[in-house]
């Protein structure tokens, strides 16, 4: 939210509010506009879109933000710091590599029944922020990468590669998409949260295993070499 340093609370639908009304304002702003953007694409969504959505005219839309771009910008960021967020929370309790790693993945999976939208707009409109913007998101999301990969390394004792942390990246993605794709069960949503986790567990574990095949064949083709070199 660093964008909006300057801005005074009083005159934005969307700076942090100050008091319980305009707490309740402020979320139903972002909701609506997170909703908007989420449903029809970023790219299709015009100023003059989004002031309709939000009651006013497009004029003084510009008077809240900036642009679009903006906007779009803070909502993406604050997905990646809420899930930073749940990383600090899982890596408080001081718990076992597989517990931590568990923790991890059910933290993630938990906040997209809250922030589906968010995880949309990261996954399919990202590209739509300037370079800039871009990378500050990246930023964020390699540094919550890095904690997956922590609870990996301390749960195979091995350090993480290059082709492992593709990996991980591979399978943030995969979670930040796979609860869209899958249907409510008529077990419920506990039963969903379960074979959500299911399917981000086995996709990792097999991911790894293949990781490490690759590991031991590049080792495989440079051993000749080294050999040959002695």
């Amino acid at each position: 939210m660093r964008w909006m340093s300057n801005m005074q609370p009083s005159k934005s639908l969307f700076a942090v509010p100050v008091d319980e009304e305009r707490n309740t304002r402020y979320l139903e702003t972002r909701h609506k506009a997170v909703e908007l953007f989420a449903r029809h694409g970023f790219s299709r969504v015009s100023m003059r879109d989004l002031a309709t959505c939000l009651g006013i005219t497009a004029g003084s839309l510009y008077n809240h933000i900036e642009n679009k771009e903006a906007l779009l910008f803070e909502l993406i960021e604050e997905l990646y710091e809420a899930l930073l967020d749940g990383v600090s929370l899982v890596t408080r309790r001081k718990s076992a590599p597989t517990a931590r790693l568990h923790g991890l993945l059910e933290a993630h999976l938990r906040l997209h029944e809250r922030m589906a939208a968010h995880f949309r707009l990261a996954e399919y409109d990202l590209h739509c922020l300037s370079g800039e913007q871009q990378a500050l998101i990246l930023t964020l999301r390699r540094r919550y990468e890095e904690h997956l990969l922590e609870a990996i390394e301390q749960l195979t004792g091995k350090p993480a590669g290059a082709t492992r942390r593709a990996t991980v990246s591979s399978v943030v993605s995969l979670l930040n998409q796979l609860p869209a794709w899958v249907g409510e069960p008529r077990a419920g949503i506990g039963a969903r949260r379960k074979l959500l986790h299911e399917m981000v567990m086995g996709t990792l574990q097999g991911a790894l295993r293949a990781t490490e095949a690759t590991d031991l064949a590049a080792v495989a083709r440079v051993s000749p070499t080294s050999s040959a070199l002695k």
